[in-house]
């Protein structure tokens, strides 16, 4: 089985009760279960693909595999997210004379992600911002 293409189980739904849940098939809700235990498979994608809630899936799936399931959650961070600042020293002491508030645009690209300010730019808001960059790396 592919990423790109999923092999449906068939006569995983055996009928409905009353109140319009479903019935499966125990044989093939093991396999589907089995199936979504595979490394590199998609639980969500399984599910969606057979028609079934992937909270329902994943519920089968702890039951058949025991406390053992590993949970799949994607990463927040991604690489293109990571960066490294150094240090930086001043090799002169004295402040800067620039004004306060200066007409124009600035760009910055950090670690692939471009940030765009236009129009007026503070001192201190271009600090803050900086800080911020800082303290996520």
């Amino acid at each position: 089985m592919t990423e790109h293409s999923i092999e449906l189980i068939p006569n995983l739904i055996r009928g409905h009760k009353r109140d319009g849940r479903c019935v499966y098939n125990k044989a093939a809700k093991r396999e589907l279960v089995a199936r979504c235990l595979e490394p590199g498979v998609s639980l969500a994608r399984l599910a969606m693909a057979h028609g079934v809630n992937a909270n329902l899936l994943r519920k089968w799936a702890m039951k058949q595999a025991g406390a053992n399931l590993p949970r799949r959650r994607k990463s927040t961070v991604t690489p293109m997210m990571l960066v490294s600042l150094l240090p930086v020293q001043m090799t002169h002491p004295e402040p800067m004379t620039a004004p306060a508030s200066t007409a124009g645009h600035l760009e910055l690209i950090v670690a692939g992600v471009t940030v765009r300010v236009h129009g007026h730019i503070e001192a201190t808001s271009l600090s803050m911002v900086l800080e911020c960059l800082a303290r996520r790396a």
